[in-house]
């Protein structure tokens, strides 16, 4: 078996897992979320996060078309777009579209577009740099997946993972849940060792914490009211539990309550869940031009 079969595995373990256990997964994943959860609605003009700060100061130049592959409702492209000539935003999700739209909207941001459709499935329009945040955790098809990011890319490709990977993040819910072991995401190691083998040798740069804030509810009742929601969104997306499931998982921590959630002058915090840093992954394309002038600096040194 090749590194990227495994990858496919791996998956593949983690979708049949949570089918068996949840029932069919949701044509739209996203359909049923909350309207104002924070995966969907977002300041686009908030001051860049230290992350993001570092992707517009390093990587992106005010001539560039970024191309926000799996983009969602722009959490971390619509603040780029002020940095860049255009965003173009792809991803399967009508309801994230419409989140995309009603964001920029809301910022005055004009310099976006949107493309509802999945990556693997459409001919996208020719950019300077592929943003794909957040997206490879559940990618079965990882390599077309990347060979068509090198093939559409002029310049630069930059992938965020976060160590642990977020679908990860409640697997010791899962277990008291359901009475097994969760079947875990493939994470940015697994993802190195795909583009090792497909000839792809990324930087890797350790980041900060995700900008997504947690929630520091102050009583008992919002505090499992914030994780039965945060488990829904566990498969990175909105899977219900159903109402049978639902009323179990909140048996659990009530019952649990005080070995699951640490008690904080702010509020109650999931003990359980360790949210990690984020990691950029990122290389030149293929397509990358040489700037001529370079070429002579560099033959001038030596």
């Amino acid at each position: 078996m090749t590194i990227a079969q495994n990858y496919t595995a791996r998956v593949n373990a983690v979708l049949n897992q949570r089918t068996r256990l949840r029932g069919p997964q949701p044509e739209d994943v996203f359909e049923k979320m909350p309207p104002k959860h924070p995966l969907l609605v977002s300041d686009a003009r908030r001051p860049l996060d230290p992350n993001l700060q570092v992707i517009a100061s390093s990587y992106l130049k005010p001539e560039d078309l970024l191309l926000d592959v799996g983009g969602g409702s722009g959490r971390y492209s619509l603040p780029l777009a002020l940095s860049c000539r255009e965003v173009i935003n792809i991803d399967p999700s009508p309801t994230m579209i419409a989140g995309f739209a009603a964001n920029a909207e809301r910022a005055g941001i004009k310099n976006i577009r949107s493309i509802a459709a999945d990556w693997l499935e459409i001919d996208p329009p020719p950019s300077d740099i592929a943003l794909v945040a957040h997206v490879l955790y559940l990618t079965l098809d990882i390599v077309p997946f990347i060979e068509k990011l090198q093939q559409s890319v002029r310049r630069r490709i930059l992938i965020l993972v976060n160590d642990p990977p977020p679908p990860s993040w409640n697997r010791v819910l899962f277990e008291y849940l359901f009475g097994e072991k969760e079947e875990i995401v493939p994470g940015h190691v697994e993802l190195v060792d795909v583009l090792q083998e497909m000839g792809i040798k990324p930087e890797i740069q350790p980041l900060g914490p995700m900008s997504l804030p947690p929630s520091l509810p102050p009583t008992r009742e919002a505090a499992i009211q914030v994780a039965l929601g945060a488990f829904l969104g566990e498969q990175w997306g909105f899977w219900p539990l159903g109402s049978e499931l639902e009323e179990r998982l909140r048996k659990v921590l009530q019952t649990r309550f005080d070995e699951l959630f640490i008690q904080t002058p702010n509020g109650f915090k999931p003990g359980w869940i360790q949210r990690g840093n984020e990691v950029l992954l990122t290389w030149q394309t293929p397509n990358t031009k040489i700037n001529p002038s370079s070429f002579i600096t560099l033959r001038r040194e030596i």
